[in-house]
């Protein structure tokens, strides 16, 4: 299975568990009937013969996360101990300790950039530590990096871009050496890619818009994720871009996976959090793996078996082919819930058919060409579960919940229909 959750239309369910973070399985508002219903039209699943869901289950973690004494930005209260402790408590499964890359990290005691630092490291000081707090079956700490070059000027104007190492194989990953990351303006965002894709690691665009000087410059596509919810401000502006890049991609045939992280540097902050103090697990991605295990994680994340939200909120797809023929009608089955502590929020599907990129000529987002299959208004704390008949039509589909001023809301994965 490739790493976007691609399909041809002769699929059958591949994303959703039979356990969901909420159990999701009622209608959560729907006045759906029971008949096979027209196009647009959500029914109840139980009245079709679908497809039953593989073996696994949800997993929820925080790929992007900073600790102090490695990150200098921190506020010194942010150690691996505490940030664990806060995880678990939030009930996330795993979290990836993602601190600048030497440069900017080696000297805790500062945020000036310091030359004797440059590309000396060390890069994963947390290793140890976080396998020492890893308990097998119930929580797992992975050390990774965010690789930060930066552009010339002390507030650069030009992106460059953070790129998210994820450690994928724990057993042969390489920690040796340093990223090379400065001088300012010496290294592209895509170089920075490239190194890390060298060590081994899943890569992701983080913020790849909004702030000049952390957006990615679109040097390189080679990457293997899209942060395209990042926690500073809750969903914006910025993060709907990298929701459309994303999307985008796939459109044009790269497999790249969809995550969402809280970008935390003081774990001490309640959720939802603020502006520049985001909350640990706000917002989260769900993994659906086969085993509590890193390895089925980083599986299910190449095959894009995710999905993001914050609070209760969660909503995933599956897609289903009526006759399991190309052409004819087709199905996608919408679940999940919103949060309790939200408010009645929309949930939609969307298919996402061509899109105008500009990111590599001119750095700018790009236009998509996108329409809503489906709508319904869903009670805070209430679960969902439809069937939508679709007309089988090539593009991307994706769910969403719309949340409370960029909070408490939901992306799911794609289904892409070729």
């Amino acid at each position: 299975m490739p790493r976007s959750l691609v399909f041809t239309i002769a699929f059958c369910a591949a994303c959703a568990g039979e356990s969901t973070p909420s159990d999701a399985g009622s209608d959560g508002g729907s006045d759906a009937g029971t008949d096979a219903g027209a196009i647009g039209e959500g029914v109840d699943p139980s009245t079709l013969d679908l497809a039953p869901d593989p073996s696994g289950e949800w997993l929820a973690g925080d790929l992007h996360v900073h600790a102090t004494g490695a990150s200098n930005d921190t506020g010194g209260d942010s150690l691996p101990a505490d940030i664990a402790a806060t995880a678990r408590a939030r009930g996330l499964f795993f979290v990836v300790l993602t601190d600048h890359s030497n440069s900017t990290g080696s000297d805790v005691t500062t945020t000036d950039e310091d030359p004797a630092l440059f590309n000396m490291g060390p890069e994963f000081p947390y290793w140890d530590r976080a396998a020492e707090l890893s308990v097998a079956g119930e929580f797992l700490m992975i050390d990774g990096n965010e690789v930060s070059p930066v552009a010339p000027g002390e507030m650069p104007s030009e992106p460059t871009g953070h790129v998210g190492c994820v450690p994928a194989d724990l057993e042969t990953f390489d920690r040796s050496g340093a990223f090379t990351d400065r001088p300012r303006g010496t290294v592209t965002g895509g170089e920075a890619l490239e190194q890390a894709r060298d060590r081994g690691c899943f890569t992701v665009l983080n913020h790849p818009y909004g702030v000049s000087w952390t957006s990615f410059d679109w040097t390189s596509f080679d990457y293997d994720a899209v942060e395209v919810w990042n926690g500073t401000a809750g969903f914006d502006a910025a993060d709907q871009q990298g929701h459309d890049a994303w999307r985008c991609d796939l459109l044009q045939g790269r497999s790249v996976t969809a995550i969402g992280a809280s970008d935390n540097h003081r774990v001490f902050h309640e959720p939802p959090g603020e502006v520049l103090n985001p909350a640990l697990g706000w917002p989260r991605t769900y993994v659906y793996a086969a085993e509590r295990t890193w390895p089925a994680i980083v599986e299910a994340m190449r095959a894009g078996r995710t999905a993001i939200g914050e609070g209760g909120s969660f909503v995933t797809l599956d897609g289903y082919a009526e006759d399991g023929a190309l052409g004819g009608s087709h199905w996608v089955r919408v679940r999940g819930a919103v949060s309790a502590d939200s408010r009645a929020s929309r949930v939609t599907l969307t298919r996402a058919t061509a899109c105008e990129d500009r990111r590599e000529a001119e750095r700018a987002p790009v236009d998509l060409t996108e329409e809503v299959l489906f709508e319904r208004t869903v009670d805070p704390g209430a679960e969902f579960d439809w069937a939508i008949r679709v007309d089988g039509a090539p593009g991307v589909y994706t769910g969403a919940i719309a949340g409370v001023r960029g909070h408490y809301g939901a992306l799911s994965g794609a289904v892409l229909v070729e």
